[in-house]
């Protein structure tokens, strides 16, 4: 799960919880302090997530009001500094661990015992399969996969029938770019500029991701090697490369420059993830009834659909209540209403299946016009690859966007430079 505006609109709340928040009951008394027959789970998570947690903590007592609950809301960083120290000493680490999933096999690598298997819960034809795939390594699932990140192409709708174009026509990353130029010919900005078709951060592996994802492909095989010099590889980038060079995006620096698109109106397409639907919502309001969305457009031979974002739910290996804490992960994670309140309240795309038979998502958004925006998501949602996530995704993360900044910036060759970047992930990671 991304750091995300979409989550500005429980700020407010989440500002009055205390950091270490405990939902006991009637009379409990916290995990060290637990009345006798009490089995108390102490679980760690961040911003809306621990709220959703919560939510389904009171639904899990009902039937069990044995099982306390004691929840400590931290940051990423601080989760991540916390859960190195306590794998790695035995002591202090939590029963139920939230995690992001680009995240999770770097520990499950390290520390291949710390987190429970949790196979023998899940239902894998339940689950979307590039989810699976996030929490499975070396045969074993770390963890209950949870919020999804399917993409789609986000679009304005009057932009394009200004510009007189139609997305039904806009099949390939070529149409985009002759698109774009259309639109920004004869479209401009509230403040008098010209419209740009799509948002790039030049110094981030973005567009370069998300076009290789369509091959079925990440940045290492199934035995971890690095295959960013693969045939598939360097054409996802001569692509981005081609689209960032035709002069239809605009640049950003961050996260705030990202949201200024959408508050400045200055793009027409903005590519993301269905939790970017939050962001539109909170940054223009005034731009309600303008949007649609459009499944992204394919390069040639790629025939899959592409994910960002996501977050899962791991338990301590040598929990006292491993059974326990399994039982409501899988009751939390599960749970069709649970998992539709999540979306609806704090944009929580689930990646259980069945939830996508609830009202919210047969409904759709009317911000988004009259069509059900959910219908692309859900199957571009099944139909993301099974793609390998090494554990040293991560870190090779700043080499790939230093490579994308060569290219984009200095203007220099993607087959050297992926060649180059292919030695240099060799010589780290092999």
């Amino acid at each position: 799960m991304k750091k995300n505006v979409k989550r500005m609109l429980a700020t407010a709340l989440a500002a009055v919880m205390t950091a270490s928040m405990v939902l006991t009951g009637c009379g409990g008394k916290g995990k060290s302090g637990a009345k006798d027959g009490e089995k108390v789970l102490t679980v760690w998570a961040w911003d809306v997530a621990l709220m959703q947690l919560q939510e389904a903590a009171e639904e899990y007592q009902k039937d069990h009001p044995d099982v306390k609950f004691e929840f400590e809301e931290m940051g990423t960083d601080q989760i991540y500094k916390k859960l190195s120290t306590s794998l790695a000493t035995g002591n202090g680490i939590a029963d139920i661990i939230q995690i992001e999933g680009d995240v999770l096999p770097g520990y499950a690598d390290k520390f291949p015992e710390g987190f429970l298997d949790v196979s023998d819960a899940i239902n894998k034809d339940d689950f979307l399969s590039g989810k699976l795939a996030e929490v499975t390594y070396k045969d074993k699932v770390h963890a209950f996969p949870w919020d999804a990140g399917p993409v789609g192409m986000f679009y304005r709708t009057d932009y394009f029938e200004q510009a007189g174009v139609s997305p039904d026509d806009i099949k390939t990353w070529d149409d985009l770019i002759e698109a774009g130029k259309k639109i920004e010919a004869v479209c401009t900005t509230p403040a008098g500029k010209p419209v740009k078709m799509i948002p790039v951060d030049p110094k981030k592996s973005n567009l370069y991701s998300m076009i290789r994802n369509e091959f079925g492909i990440g940045v290492f095989d199934a035995d971890g090697n690095p295959i960013v010099d693969d045939e598939r590889s360097i054409a996802a980038m001569t692509m981005a490369d081609k689209i960032y060079d035709s002069g239809i995006v605009l640049d950003y620096n961050g996260w705030d420059e990202y949201e200024q698109t959408v508050v400045n109106e200055s793009v027409a397409c903005i590519p993301e993830a269905v939790w970017m639907i939050g962001t539109i919502k909170d940054k223009g309001a005034q731009t309600e009834g303008k949007w649609g969305v459009m499944d992204l457009p394919k390069i040639e031979g790629g025939e899959y659909s592409c994910s960002n974002g996501g977050s899962d739910l791991a338990i301590n290996a040598k929990s006292e209540y491993a059974e326990e804490a399994k039982d409501f992960c899988k009751f939390a994670m599960t749970d069709t209403k649970l998992q539709a309140s999540g979306f609806e309240k704090y944009g929580l795309y689930p990646s259980y299946i069945p939830s996508y038979e609830e009202e919210i998502f047969q409904k759709g958004d009317s911000f988004f016009g009259e069509d059900n925006i959910y219908e692309l998501f859900i199957e571009n949602g099944k139909n993301v690859a099974d793609i390998p996530i090494s554990p040293n995704a991560l870190e090779a993360a700043d080499s790939i966007g230093a490579a994308v900044s060569k290219i984009f910036l200095n203007g220099e060759d993607v087959e050297s430079t992926m060649k180059s970047l292919q030695s240099e992930l060799e010589s780290k990671f092999q």
